[in-house]
Parts: structure tokens; C-alpha cells; sequence
């Protein structure tokens, strides 16, 4: 999976619809793309991940909690350093933090029940002997990790489906594909309208950071 993936596929947009033929998959999957960059837009987030994981620097806040800008969608390959000594090299022998020793990812239960979420936080461990906070500094927390959800919402799939299913009829009574289009989208069916009110509280993300 890319980040830059539709949130579904041709074949899911077929089989949620009258469409049995595979012959425009090409452009249902290019407005199922679009659709699902509009919904980051709005909701402030990604729900695709890394295909590997990429290193990101994130400003630090002189607090125990760091609420990130982009989600974390797994601790498999994370690395955390913090710019103990203010050179941004996050060379130091104590810069390069350990999970569950010096910071723990949260929230808690991210990870567990009937749908996972991804982690939104670090937090440093009390008492441990290399930190109490993290730097407050700009690009001070150098993250490595792939970043973005653990696996796309049924719900945020079923709405990418459902708006660019609205989208097609549209464009076959002589509209086009521009954002405000997709904001009528959206509005222009009650079921789909009351979907995305859904969604967006469930969701999308708060500034937190």
C-alpha cells in the first residue's frame, strides 16, 4: 500500500454498485483517488500508510506528551530520537530512545480492540534516566517510523465509494470533477451527507500539537 492509494479499489466500487464491467476501471480508480485526497484534506490525515518507513522531524514541547501531526500506523521499525544536546545531529549515545523505557506511544489501546487506530503521541516514561521532557525546540524529535493508519476504516471506504458513485452521475449529466464538486457530492444524498457528519467526529483530527 503507497499513501497515495484510493481508500478503494475499482473492484470494491463495482461490487457496491450496478457497474459489472471492468472497462472504466482506469477512471473510476483516478476519481476514487481524488475523492480520498479530498477526504485527507478535510480530515486532516491519512488513512493509507508507508510502504517503508520514513524519517520525519517533528518540533518538541518541553512537556512529558507530544501529540504528533501524522498519525504512527505501527511500532514495527519505530525510532525515536530526541536532540538532547541541542545540535540536531541526534548523534549522542543517549539521543536514540527505547519503546516502553524512555517513551511510550499512545494512546494505550490504540492497537486493540475491533478496529485499530494508530498511535497520535509520545510520551516520556517518569523517571527514566535519560529524559524528562521532551526538547522544547524546533525539529527536535526525529521520528522513524511508517507513518499514517493500520488499516483503512470501513467506514471512510465506504464513503470514497459512495461519493464517487454521486460524482459519476454528476459527470454523466454534464458536471465535472473539481473539489467543489465533490463538496455537492457529498451534500447531495442524505445517506451520504449523514455519513460524513459521522465520520468527521469520529475521525478527523483535532490540533493538538
Amino acid at each position: 500500500m503507497a499513501v497515495t492509494d484510493a481508500y478503494a479499489t475499482a473492484a470494491e466500487y463495482r461490487g457496491r454498485t450496478t457497474k459489472s464491467d471492468a472497462g472504466d476501471d482506469v477512471t473510476i480508480l483516478a476519481q476514487l483517488k481524488a475523492v480520498s485526497r479530498f477526504l485527507d484534506s478535510r480530515l486532516r490525515r491519512f488513512f493509507t500508510q508507508d510502504a517503508a518507513v520514513v524519517t520525519r522531524l517533528f518540533n518538541g514541547n518541553g512537556r512529558e506528551r507530544l501529540w504528533l501531526p501524522t498519525d504512527i500506523a505501527t511500532t514495527t521499525g519505530l525510532v525515536v530520537k530526541a536532540d538532547l544536546d541541542g545540535d540536531y545531529a541526534f548523534t549522542g549515545s543517549s539521543e536514540t530512545l527505547t519503546l516502553n523505557t524512555h517513551f511510550w506511544v499512545g494512546p494505550d489501546d490504540a492497537d486493540k480492540g475491533s478496529e485499530s487506530w494508530p498511535f497520535e503521541f509520545l510520551e516520556v516514561v517518569p523517571n527514566n534516566s535519560v529524559l524528562s521532557a521532551w526538547p522544547e525546540q524546533r525539529r527536535a524529535v526525529q521520528v522513524t517510523a511508517k507513518f499514517g493508519w493500520p488499516a483503512i476504516p470501513q467506514a471512510v471506504l465506504e464513503l470514497t465509494v459512495a461519493v464517487t458513485r454521486t460524482l459519476r452521475d454528476m459527470q454523466e449529466a454534464g458536471g465535472t470533477l473539481t473539489l467543489q464538486d465533490i463538496d455537492a457530492a457529498i451534500g447531495l444524498k442524505p445517506d451520504t451527507a449523514l455519513l460524513w457528519r459521522d465520520i468527521q467526529r469520529q475521525y478527523k483530527r483535532t490540533t493538538r500539537f
